[in-house]
């Protein structure tokens, strides 16, 4: 028995050793996977911030041309709206311009047909004159053969 125990024991060292040593090699084989998977895991952080710093800088350049063009557009919009005023004010100056100058020839047109008028009117009361004096009626006439006059049917 004390043989069989001995081969036990030793059969047991023999054990804890190849535990110790398959234990050891598990170890050193885990953490060896752990720090493979740190690394990785650092890589793929470091990685997905340059992406994302490259997508905000991109973010950031396609904002800075949003914003210039904009400010182009805001100007171009206040020089349009400003050679329209000035336009508009040319415009209107011509267009008053214009009104005063109808408005004086108008004005000459009625005084020219004002003074024609006048002188168709005294032709008329000269001619009316002579017809009376010729048929020997007064200048009123009384009778059928009468020329009418301003007060008898002419208009003015």
């Amino acid at each position: 028995m004390k043989e069989w125990r001995g081969e036990a024991l030793a059969a047991l060292r023999e054990m804890r050793q190849r535990t110790s040593g398959l234990l050891a090699e598990l170890e050193k084989d885990h953490t060896e996977r752990w720090e493979a998977a740190e690394r990785e895991i650092a890589e793929r952080e470091a990685a997905a911030e340059a992406h994302e710093t490259s997508l905000v800088e991109a973010a950031q350049a396609r904002l800075a041309e949003a914003e210039r063009a904009h400010a182009q557009a805001q100007e171009a919009a206040r020089h349009g709206q400003e050679d329209a005023s000035a336009r508009a004010a040319d415009i209107l100056a011509r267009a008053r311009m214009r009104e005063e100058r109808i408005g004086r020839e108008t004005e000459r047109i009625l005084r020219e047909h004002g003074e024609r008028w006048d002188e168709v009117r005294a032709h008329m009361d000269h001619v009316r004159s002579s017809l009376a004096a010729l048929t020997g009626r007064g200048p009123e006439g009384e009778g059928p053969g009468t020329v009418p006059g301003p007060a008898a049917g002419g208009s003015s």
